[in-house]
């Protein structure tokens, strides 16, 4: 059974597979790709391409995935917090253009299906193949002090979008999303998302782009808590940043978006800060480069419109 995607249009509804539940799918797959079901009461021995008989781990069912294709793998409602039997972690995204992809279980925006790594300091999902989609899920990991939620793997990946995801940690865990050093994540796009730790401080950084993420745009996200900054921009360069919400885990300088010296022609606007009920009294929007190297305009901490502290 597929999946027939049109352009770039999001959708709602479509398919039902369980009743009430209906499929919310996303956007950028191609029409003629293979849909395979993975459910806590699934086997991996079933062939998957029915909600009916669905596959148990995501795992085997990315297993089953042809790369660029336009493959697309659906994780029915299922905990993020519990451990799947015989799931392999990190989870390997390494089929090219294919989409993953949770349900929308309660209508709007917000998805019962999703996952956490269970082993300790583990990865949750690996992307080692180019035009991967990460859509509609809780994703998390759960033991450990290490691991991160969603990691480039081995090189540089093309075209990664993550979409409408809750990306959290449950320990003192490092990074939402990271581009490792060395692997540049080019056309990355990041949005409608929430990072969020359930304790006040349990993730490092929320994004971090440790290497670059070259004509990538992170817009319209929901940051919590980090405990240092929620948006690391290390060695982006030509990225843009827009509207997006921080609630800041202290008043501390940074906090928000931190653009290092390497951070070169990447655009911030229209984004929100807040700690407390008063105006700031640190500057938590901060860019290190050269004057002129990055811009920057109608960006909020509280209710007074700022420019970034340069030092």
């Amino acid at each position: 059974m597929g999946i027939n995607w049109k352009g770039m249009h999001r959708f709602s509804g479509g398919i039902d597979v369980s009743g009430a539940t209906k499929i919310g799918i996303g956007d950028p797959a191609l029409a003629g790709g293979t849909t395979y079901y993975v459910d806590d009461n699934g086997s991996d021995g079933w062939r998957g391409t029915n909600p009916k008989d669905p596959l148990k781990t995501t795992t085997a069912a990315i297993a089953k995935c042809v790369a660029n294709q336009g493959d697309a793998v659906v994780v029915m409602a299922r905990s993020p917090s519990t451990a799947v039997a015989g799931e392999t972690w990190p989870i390997d995204m390494n089929k090219g253009n294919m989409l993953l992809t949770g349900l929308f279980g309660r209508g709007g925006r917000i998805s019962d299906s999703g996952f956490g790594s269970t082993p300790t300091n583990t990865n949750c999902i690996n992307v080692s193949a180019n035009f991967m989609n990460i859509e509609n899920l809780y994703l998390q990991v759960t033991t450990g002090t290490t691991g991160d939620v969603i990691s480039l793997a081995t090189t540089s990946r093309y075209g990664l979008t993550i979409r409408n995801c809750w990306i959290g940690l449950q320990n003192t865990s490092r990074y939402g999303f990271v581009a490792p050093t060395g692997m540049d994540a080019p056309y990355l796009l990041i949005e409608d998302c929430a990072f969020s730790a359930p304790n006040s401080a349990n993730m490092t950084y929320a994004i971090y782009l440790q290497n670059n993420a070259t004509f990538g745009m992170i817009r319209r996200n929901i940051f919590y808590s980090c405990s240092s900054y929620a948006l690391h921009m290390g060695g982006a360069q030509a990225v843009t940043v827009t509207d997006n919400d921080f609630r800041l885990y202290s008043d501390t300088d940074g906090f928000a978006i931190y653009a290092p010296a390497t951070t070169n022609h990447c655009y911030f606007a229209r984004n929100h800060c807040q700690h407390g009920l008063a105006n700031l009294t640190n500057d938590a929007f901060m860019d290190l480069a050269t004057d002129g190297k990055n811009a920057w305009t109608d960006n909020f901490e509280g209710n007074e419109r700022v420019y970034p502290a340069t030092s």
